[in-house]
């Protein structure tokens, strides 16, 4: 299998930016190319880029992870098998991701097809997490202030109280919470249930974090959010609200 850069991107959600830089900064460079020039990458480009993503899903940062995959004691094996072990602890964000990466227990002998697929699957859920951030970074940032002055006093008040360092973790706990909600849609979990009842439970402990309990503040904050959520976002919004409310 070889495929153009764009053809590349195209296939795994990975845009062709991305992939310009990775070989720019010597992570990931085609060794082949057509008579007009353009990059072709193999299925050995594809087993790299594959462990590049699941590295960098494990926060490691590109300086770190071409150190990682330029020393001969690291095996394609024990990266799949670290990255498995993140998904796992994180309570993944996608039930046939981490079905896909145990059935590749060597990209030495996965087919080109099955390396798109998982490295696709990968960017994906990422991007599904991300852009849930994304709103609720917007709303932060939005000119438009869904607080009143004396909420807004409150607020600032709360966060010296609480301090940056907390402040940090409670933002950090955000998309891993989202990610155990995605989960738990895709299996089909009811609300009900008592693993969508603890989510809830962690869900409604890291809003009173910020807004201190405070029912005025909350009602304000949903209300911003409402405004500026995608569908999938509205979706996973309703169905922890229904297991808040059983």
């Amino acid at each position: 299998m070889k495929l153009k850069i764009g053809e590349l991107a195209r296939a795994t959600g990975l845009t062709i930016r991305t992939l310009r830089h990775y070989d720019a900064v010597g992570l990931l460079s085609p060794g082949q190319r057509t008579e007009s020039d353009y990059r072709l990458y193999s299925q050995t480009d594809l087993a790299r880029l594959l462990q590049i993503q699941s590295l960098k899903a494990l926060g490691l940062s590109l300086n770190d992870i071409r150190v990682v995959l330029d020393d001969p004691a690291q095996s394609p094996e024990q990266i799949i098998e670290r990255h498995i072990r993140f998904v796992e602890q994180q309570l993944s964000e996608h039930t046939r991701l981490l079905a896909r990466l145990r059935q590749l227990k060597s990209v030495q002998h996965a087919s080109g097809a099955e390396l798109l697929e998982v490295i696709r699957m990968t960017e994906e859920i990422k991007q599904k997490v991300d852009r849930m951030m994304d709103v609720a970074r917007s709303v932060g940032d939005s000119s438009e202030d869904p607080f009143d002055a004396e909420q807004t006093t409150y607020l600032k008040e709360r966060a010296e109280t609480v301090g940056q360092g907390r402040i940090e973790e409670v933002q950090n706990a955000w998309p891993e919470l989202m990610a155990a909600v995605l989960v738990e849609m895709e299996r089909g979990t009811d609300p009900g249930d008592s693993r969508v009842k603890a989510l809830a439970e962690r869900w409604q402990g890291l809003v009173a974090e910020f807004t201190g309990g405070r029912q005025d503040i909350k009602a304000n904050l949903n209300t911003a959010y409402q405004r500026r959520m995608p569908p999938e976002m509205q979706a996973m919004w309703d169905y922890i609200s229904q297991a808040m409310k059983s």
